[in-house]
């Protein structure tokens, strides 16, 4: 049998599961929050059928993107601190389930699941990332990666990015860093349709620059912008040659469901 990894983005999961949860009071919520939680990722395993398992969460901040960019994650809505406490329940709970975790400080989940999917895919392990953060999407240029949406069913490959964007998944850091991603700035005043219509036409970055103070329109604002630009194509490029120590027969998945559904 070929080995299957499963790459599950923690704080994705437990985020979108507990914002869902209703209950009279937070702890209440967040109790709701790990049986939901749980039950996600039973039925997330049984669809995907994993031989290797690895639950990755963020680490302590800061990480190279904040001390890259001060300003980063920084409008972002904060996690409830109730929640926070209680992030040691839903680790044992994992485990629990046979579910191995990972976590190291100053190390973002993102960059942890890229580098092990990397290292993984080089082997030949299929793999498949749980998550919904369409920062993921850049590693579909590797045929074993797939990007899965637990909540909507829905699986990414290589071909999902063309479908989306027009142009593969080895152009979209090129894309963000003008068009902007999450966290990602990209440059002030060209969204998403401008920023398809220069990769499309100039395919890099570097390429818009060396149009120099002759460009116009969406081009003349990436190259008055160049700082901002190249800050954001660094941001948004996941660190896959990271080293995280992680070993895959470490990460042999046993079902061992016990008292859940």
């Amino acid at each position: 049998m070929r080995p299957h990894l499963l790459l599950i983005d923690a704080l994705n999961l437990i985020r979108r599961v507990h914002a869902a949860v209703r209950a009279p009071d937070e702890n209440s919520q967040i109790d709701g929050a790990i049986s939901a939680t749980v039950a996600s990722l039973t039925r997330a395993i049984k669809e995907t059928s994993p031989t290797h398992c690895l639950m990755v969460f963020d680490g302590n901040p800061p990480t190279w993107r904040h001390e890259l960019y001060p300003d980063y994650k920084k409008g972002r809505k904060p996690m409830p601190e109730a929640l926070r406490k209680r992030l040691g329940d839903f680790n044992r709970a994992f485990l629990k389930m046979g579910v191995k975790t990972f976590r190291k400080t100053g190390l973002e989940a993102d960059d942890v699941i890229a580098a092990v999917a990397s290292k993984a895919s080089k082997a030949n392990v299929e793999t498949t990332i749980l998550s919904t953060d369409r920062i993921f999407l850049q590693l579909l240029n590797v045929p074993q990666i797939k990007l899965r949406d637990h909540f909507q069913k829905i699986d990414y490959q290589g071909e999902s990015v063309q479908n989306l964007y027009g142009f593969g998944a080895e152009k979209l850091t090129q894309f963000w860093a003008i068009a902007g991603v999450g966290d990602v700035p990209g440059v002030q005043g060209v969204g998403d349709k401008g920023a398809t219509s220069l990769i499309l036409e100039h395919q890099e970055i570097s390429n818009i620059f060396l149009l120099g103070e002759e460009a116009k329109g969406a081009a003349g604002k990436v190259v008055k912008q160049k700082e901002q630009a190249l800050l954001s194509l660094k941001l948004a490029t996941l660190t896959c040659e990271l080293e995280v120590g992680v070993r895959m027969k470490d990460l042999r998945y046993e079902t061992v469901f016990g008292d859940y559904p």
